[in-house]
């Protein structure tokens, strides 16, 4: 799940194809074995609103070989006051925070860490070491992450920074990296109906 306003989406263009508007509101696509669902339109999460479905399979693939992948349009904060089912969902998802490795991307993350309802793993960007000032900075809840190896340092691409996430093949740093990540994220069972994990190999 990626939380912020629909304008401001990393995912508007990681399709690699686009599946139109279904009837509550979210814009579909598929980027090889994973299903996006983003809100067309910015929504506050007060409003009742259904969860996406699970989308059709492409050819013969089972619906449970598929990730599901939601951008919520909303701050994460947001997310967590809400008492429908985005919340049960996170209390039964494996979550992954993503900060920059600096002094107030780490203070942020502290903040939202210490609100979730489940330990969640930290993807931490930056050039491949935490600078001294930055894990002075650490609170209880990232110590907590670092000490239990729930950290996945994430490289900064020039690339990626330039044109952002694309229908284009990752930059393979930041493919292991993202391998890394997924190694972590290991849920027993689907969050949605019909959805699970597929194989680590299958992600990217």
């Amino acid at each position: 799940m990626e939380y912020c306003e629909p304008r401001r989406s990393g995912l508007g263009a990681a399709s690699f194809d686009e599946l139109g508007v279904d009837e509550a509101g979210w814009r579909r696509g598929r980027r090889g074995p994973v299903d996006l669902a983003r809100l067309a339109a910015p929504r506050e999460l007060t409003e009742c609103f259904p969860p996406p479905q699970p989308l059709v399979p492409p050819g013969d693939r089972p619906a449970g070989d598929r990730l599901l992948v939601l951008d919520l349009g909303a701050s994460a904060a947001s997310m967590l006051r809400d008492p429908g089912w985005l919340t049960t969902m996170v209390g039964s998802a494996e979550v992954v925070v993503v900060t920059r490795l600096t002094v107030p991307g780490v203070r942020q993350s502290e903040h939202l860490l210490s609100a979730l309802p489940v330990p969640a793993v930290l993807a931490t960007v930056g050039s491949g070491r935490w600078p001294g000032e930055v894990a002075a900075s650490c609170g209880p809840s990232i110590r907590s992450a670092r000490d239990a190896g729930r950290t996945v340092m994430v490289p900064i691409d020039r690339r990626l920074e330039v044109s952002g996430l694309t229908g284009d093949p990752l930059p393979k740093s930041v493919t292991a990296a993202g391998k890394a990540l997924a190694a972590h994220l290991r849920p027993e069972q689907p969050v949605l109906p019909g959805m699970s994990v597929p194989p680590l190999q299958e992600r990217f």
